[in-house]
C-alpha cells in the first residue's frame, strides 16, 4: 500500500521541527530581503542629484559664452570640462560626436589664428591614419599625435603630459571653427547628464578607507549572509536538542 507520510511540504509542515524550521528561515529571509533592498530604497530615499566640479565650471563659463561676453577663460573652461566627460567609458557617440565638435570650437577661439589651419591640417591627417594604422603604436600616428599635444595643450592650458592632453589630441573635430547648433543646445544636457550623481551622507561618509554604500554592500553583505547561514545552523542543532530530534546514522 502506498503511503504519502514521505512528502514534506514547506508551507504545509506536518511536524513541529518542521514547523519551526520553516519559521526559522522566513525570518533569516526577510532579514537578509530587508538588509539588501532595503538598504537600496534608504539610497533612493536619501539621494540628491550633486553636480561635479566640473560641471560648476563648465556652467559659469558657458553661460558667458552664451551670453557673448565670454573670455578666453572660459573657452579654456569649457573646452576642459568637455575633454573630461569624453574620457569617460560609457559616454554615447552621439554625446561624444557632440562635445568633440564643442571641444574644437572652443579651441579655435583661443588658438593663434594665422596657426589654426596648420593644426587643421594636423587633426585631418591624424584621423587618417587612425584610419589606416593596424596598432596605435604605430610611430608616424605617435609621432602625429604628440605634433597636435604640444601645439593645441598649452592654448588650453593643458599639461603636456596629462591625461587630458591624450584625450584632447584624439577628441578634436575635423572643423574646428564651426559648432553645429545642434550640438550647441545638446552640449549642456550632454554635460549635465554624466557630471550630475545622486549623493547623500550614505555615499559620502568614508568607512574603513571607503565610501559607506560601496563597504555596506561589498563587504557587510557578504558577511552578514555568512552570519546568518552560522544562525541558521546553530538554531537548527538547538531545535533538534530541544525536540530530541537525531539523525539516523548508516
Amino acid at each position: 500500500m502506498e503511503t504519502e507520510d514521505h512528502k514534506i511540504s514547506f508551507f504545509k509542515p506536518t511536524t513541529q521541527q518542521a514547523l519551526k524550521n520553516r519559521n526559522l528561515i522566513i525570518k533569516l529571509f526577510i532579514a537578509w530581503a530587508v538588509a539588501i533592498f532595503g538598504f537600496q530604497v534608504l539610497l533612493k530615499i536619501l539621494e540628491k542629484p550633486v553636480p561635479e566640479e566640473a560641471l560648476i565650471t563648465f556652467s559659469s563659463a558657458w553661460e558667458n559664452i552664451e551670453s557673448g561676453e565670454a573670455g578666453h577663460s572660459d573657452f579654456r573652461a569649457a573646452a576642459r570640462s568637455m575633454i573630461q566627460v569624453m574620457g569617460k567609458l560609457t559616454i554615447q557617440p552621439d554625446h561624444y560626436a557632440a562635445l568633440k565638435d564643442g571641444t574644437g570650437w572652443a579651441l579655435s577661439k583661443v588658438y593663434p589664428e594665422d596657426e589654426l589651419s596648420e593644426l587643421q591640417q594636423d587633426v585631418v591627417y591624424l584621423s587618417e591614419l587612425r584610419e589606416q594604422i593596424t596598432s596605435l603604436r604605430d610611430a608616424e600616428y605617435l609621432q602625429t599625435k604628440e605634433l597636435i599635444i604640444s601645439k593645441a595643450a598649452p592654448a588650453l592650458n593643458i599639461g603636456e603630459g596629462t591625461l587630458l592632453a591624450q584625450l584632447l589630441a584624439i577628441g578634436l573635430d575635423e572643423n574646428l571653427q564651426v559648432l553645429a547648433e545642434e550640438n550647441r543646445a545638446k552640449i549642456p544636457q550632454v554635460m549635465s547628464l554624466y557630471l550630475t550623481h545622486n549623493r547623500s551622507f550614505l555615499t559620502d561618509t568614508i568607512f574603513l578607507g571607503f565610501p559607506f554604500h560601496y563597504f555596506y554592500t561589498a563587504v557587510f553583505l557578504l558577511v552578514f549572509f555568512i552570519g546568518l547561514c552560522w544562525i541558521y545552523c546553530y538554531r537548527t542543532d538547538k531545535l533538534h536538542a530541544k525536540l530530541n530530534f537525531l539523525e539516523q546514522v548508516d
